[in-house]
Parts: C-alpha cells; structure tokens; sequence
C-alpha cells in the first residue's frame, strides 16, 4: 500500500483526486494539504476539500490550511485570471456555470490545527522512505517544507507532481502550464531538489493524444447505471457535465482532463505511463511568454548547466485502463443496501 499526502488547491480535477485517493484499496491518505491555486482563496481551497472528505465519510483524515500566496508570483491580475476564468464562458454557458467552482459551503468540521508545511515536514520524518507527496496545485507548500527541512529529500520516499508542458503547449502562456507558471521560484526548488521525483506534464494529461483518459459524459452515464446507493457519483453526475462542456467546447479536448487523478494513480501504479530515464528539469523564471516553462537537459549542450537527473518524465498514458481504474474506485462509495 502505497502511503501519501495529497497536496491540492481544489479546482475541479483535485475534488476527484481526493475522493479517488480516499478510497482505492492501494492507497493510504495520510492527511491532505492544501495551497491557493486556481480555485482561489486559501479558506475555498480548504473548505472544499473539507467538504469533499465529508461526502466521502473520511473525516478522519486531517486537512491541513497551506501557503496563502506564491514566493514570488506573477501579476495581481494575471494570478487572479484562473479564478475569474468563468467570466468569459457566460455567453457561452450561462447558468450552467453555478455549477463550476462555487464558493464552498462552511464545513462541518475545521482544518485540522497546524500549518501543511509542519505537517508535511512531520508526517515524513516519522516515516523515513514511506511518504509519497504528490503534488497537483502550485508548488508553494513543497518548496517551502524543502527548504525549511533539509532532510526532507532524504527522508521521502517520493515526489509525484503535476506540471509544465514539453511537446503540447501550455495553458497558461503558449509555454507555461499553470501550476509551474503560479509559483515559478517554488517549482524551481522543488524540481530541482536530489528527490526522485515523477512529472506529470499536459503532454499525458490535455492532450486528444490521450483522450480514453478523459470524462465525458458517456462515462457519467455508464457511472449512473450501475450505481444505486452512491452519493458520491450522483455528485459527478451533477456536477462535472459543465466541467466536460467547457473542455470539449473552449479548449476543444474531447472531455474533462484528469490531470490530478492520474497524478495520484501514477504515486502507485507508475507503469501506468511511459516515463522517460531520469533527467535534470529546470524552470525559466524570466519574462513573461517563457515565466514557468519547463526545460529538460535531455541532451549534450556547449553551455555548462544542468543539474541532478532525479526527474522521469510522463510522456504516454494507458488512458482506459487509468479511466476504468477511476470509475471502479467512485464505485467503492455505493452504500450497503
């Protein structure tokens, strides 16, 4: 059983990792961690995962409030532009919008008391090569408890993270994907840390390439037939066709992309994607087309540069098996009769 510490910041895709890793058999969440990222305000992010767990019947996994801002950032409107993205979708959409990224209802219960970057500090000191942190918000929480910690790198057994683009563009500039792009000094330290560590890029996640790992709303029905006692997939249900509509629609990908499932599918099923052999990533911190673009030192280069080759790339995925592995475990939630 593959132990983890889910860090997020509670857009949609990172709802769907917490349930899916509170409930696969081969997964124990330790605590989830959360960090202001594109659904917005630290207190949201919170909130969200704190009711996500609540619908899961998992409270007792605690949830720790994280950094509230970026080292460095980029912007004030430019950070604040993911948040506010549903502004430009109302023509187009109208009141089916209410249902993406609403502001969270107060939790039946409070984060648990501590600061994410303690908890993750002291979770895998504990635990010396049994933690994975996986990562699918901005890198802010990580760099954070590397650089306060550093044995950190010693004593972890993993990092699983979901960011930066190679061969397929960016969501953010043409070249910088949004995680990496939120928190370019934060995913610098964490990317280049002496941890081994798997990269999880669009390339394997907003992609047609990959498209059979992508919800759709085929998916949302086969999900509906068999379920009949299951809270948690009449939530999908009711709740992601917007989510599906906007990424064929807008960004013109064959369904909702999950880059943060298949982030934590990949902490214990690796084989799940290709993966390159180890290479240095490095982050560009400069201007504002290239801020947050990702670069690997694949090969040999004049210039001296470079660093630990510590990081396997995503480069392919088994997007059925992923997919069919995601709906087994949302079935795990049908109630005894």
């Amino acid at each position: 059983m593959e132990r983890i510490i889910l860090d997020v910041d509670s857009a949609g895709d990172d709802i769907l990792a917490v349930l899916f890793a509170a409930a696969h058999p081969e997964l124990k969440l330790e605590g989830v961690t959360t960090v202001t990222g594109a659904a917005g305000p630290i207190e949201q992010v919170t909130n969200v995962v704190l009711n996500t767990l609540a619908l899961a019947g998992r409270d007792d996994i605690p949830v720790h409030a994280g950094a509230w801002r970026p080292i460095v950032g980029n912007a004030k409107a430019d950070m604040q532009a993911p948040v506010h993205f549903e502004k430009r979708l109302v023509a187009r959409f109208g009141e089916r919008l209410k249902r993406f990224n609403p502001p969270a209802p107060a939790p039946r219960r409070p984060a648990s008391p501590g600061h994410a970057v303690d908890f993750i500090i002291g979770t895998v000191l504990a635990n010396p090569g049994e933690i994975t942190l996986v990562t699918t918000g901005p890198l802010t929480n990580a760099a954070m408890a590397l650089l306060q910690e550093p044995g950190l790198t010693a004593a972890l057994k993993r990092l699983v993270v979901l960011g930066g683009a190679f061969s397929t563009p960016g969501n953010m500039t043409p070249l910088s994907e949004y995680n990496i792009w939120a928190d370019p000094e934060a995913s610098r330290i964490v990317l280049n840390a002496g941890v081994d560590k798997i990269l999880v890029p669009l390339d394997v996640c907003e992609d047609n390439r990959v498209a059979a790992s992508m919800l759709t709303r085929d998916d949302l029905a086969d999900m509906q037939a068999g379920a009949r006692d299951n809270p948690v997939v009449a939530m999908i249900a009711d709740t992601y066709p917007i989510y599906i509509d906007i990424w064929r629609e807008f960004f013109d990908l064959v369904g909702f992309p999950m880059d943060d499932i298949i982030t934590a599918a990949l902490a214990f099923h690796p084989e799940l994607a290709r993966l390159t052999e180890p290479v240095f990533v490095d982050v560009v911190l400069d201007g504002r087309l290239a801020r947050g673009q990702t670069v690997a030192w694949r090969g040999r280069q004049i210039l001296p540069g470079g660093g630990a080759r510590t990081t396997r790339i995503a480069t392919d995925l088994d997007g059925r098996r992923f997919l069919d592995m995601f709906k087994a475990t949302m079935a795990r939630y049908e109630r005894a009769a």
